[in-house]
C-alpha cells in the first residue's frame, strides 16, 4: 500500500483521555473528598515515552517497534503504550501483529476510546470486516460527533460490504460533521441515486445531527487522572483527518503533551486513497 505523509495534527496526551470510570478504583486510594487520587506516572516513563514518539515523528519505524516493544515489558499496564506499538507496527506493514496490539489495550481497558479506529482501520487492511465494523460502531459510540468514524464506516459498508442504503446513511452523517469536504457531497449524490432515494438529507438525519447537540455531563477530574493500570487516563493517541484528494489516510504518529494539547506531531502517515481505492481517514 502506498503511504504518503501529510501534514496534520496529531495529539497523545500523557496526562488526559476521555473515561467516564474513576481512574483508581480501590476505595483506599480515596482522597478526603472521596475522589480517586492521582497517581504520578513511574520514573523514567516520560523520558522513554517521548524517545519513542521521537522515532515515530522521524519515521524511524523499526526503531520505534522495538522501542515500545521494550516499553510494554516493563510498562504494560498503559494503554498507551500498547496503541503507539501498534501503530509502528502498522506502518511496517505488519498488520496480524498491530491487531494483537490493540487487542492488548481493550484488554486493558475497554474503555480507551482512541483505539478503536485504529483498530478498524487494521482489520480492513486484513479482511477481517466483521471486526473493522464493530470496531467503527465502538469509535462513534466513544465519539459520536466525530466525522471520521462515519466516514471510514460508510466506506467499509459501501465498497467492502455492499450495503450501499447503510452506507448511505454514514456518508450523510460524515457530511454534516465534515461539512468542508466536497467528496463527501459528490458521494452522498452519488450514492442516492444509485440507491434510488432522494439527494436531500432526511428528517431522521436532522435529528440525529440536533441530538448531538444536547448537552453531556462533563468527565470529572478524577476520571482522567493517571496512576491505574485499570485507567483510561494515561497516555492516548487520536487520529487527524486528511484533506488531501481522497478519503483520507490511516493510522497516525502519536505525541504528546505533559501539559496540555498544543506539543503535536506534524507527521501523520496517510493511505493512498479515493472512494474507489478504499482510503480512510
Amino acid at each position: 500500500m502506498l503511504i504518503r505523509f501529510a501534514s496534520t495534527l496529531l495529539i497523545v496526551l500523557l496526562s488526559a483521555c476521555a473515561s467516564n470510570k474513576p481512574a483508581i478504583q480501590d476505595s483506599a486510594e480515596l482522597g478526603p473528598d472521596g475522589q480517586p487520587l492521582v497517581q504520578p506516572l513511574p520514573e523514567g516513563f516520560e523520558d522513554e515515552y517521548r524517545n519513542g514518539l521521537s522515532l515515530m515523528e522521524d519515521q524511524k519505524f523499526e526503531d520505534a517497534r522495538q522501542h515500545w516493544a521494550d516499553m510494554s515489558v516493563v510498562y504494560g499496564q498503559y494503554p498507551g503504550v500498547w496503541t503507539n506499538l501498534g501503530l509502528a507496527y502498522y506502518q511496517t506493514g505488519n498488520y496480524e501483529e498491530a491487531a494483537a496490539s490493540y487487542e492488548k489495550v481493550e484488554e486493558i481497558d475497554p474503555t480507551f476510546c482512541p483505539v478503536h479506529a485504529l483498530s478498524g482501520i487494521t482489520y480492513r487492511e486484513l479482511g477481517r470486516f466483521d471486526d473493522a465494523q464493530a470496531s467503527y460502531y465502538a469509535a462513534i459510540d466513544c465519539e459520536p460527533d466525530e466525522g471520521r468514524h462515519y466516514y471510514n464506516l460508510g466506506i467499509l459498508l459501501d465498497l467492502y460490504r455492499n450495503d450501499l442504503e447503510s452506507a448511505l446513511e454514514f456518508y450523510r452523517k460524515a457530511r454534516r460533521l465534515m461539512p468542508e469536504d466536497e467528496k463527501l457531497n459528490i458521494w452522498v449524490i452519488d450514492l442516492a441515486r444509485r440507491v434510488g432515494v432522494d439527494e436531500a438529507d432526511p428528517e431522521s438525519i436532522d435529528e440525529w445531527y440536533d441530538s448531538l447537540k444536547e448537552p453531556v455531563q462533563p468527565v470529572s477530574e478524577a476520571s482522567v487522572a493517571i496512576g491505574s493500570p485499570q485507567s483510561a487516563a494515561d497516555v492516548g493517541v487520536s487520529e487527524s483527518v486528511s484533506q488531501d484528494g481522497g478519503a483520507g489516510g490511516e493510522g497516525a504518529v502519536a505525541t504528546e503533551s505533559t501539559e496540555d494539547s498544543s506539543d503535536v506531531s506534524d507527521d501523520t502517515p496517510q493511505s493512498e486513497g479515493d472512494r474507489e481505492s478504499g482510503g480512510e481517514i
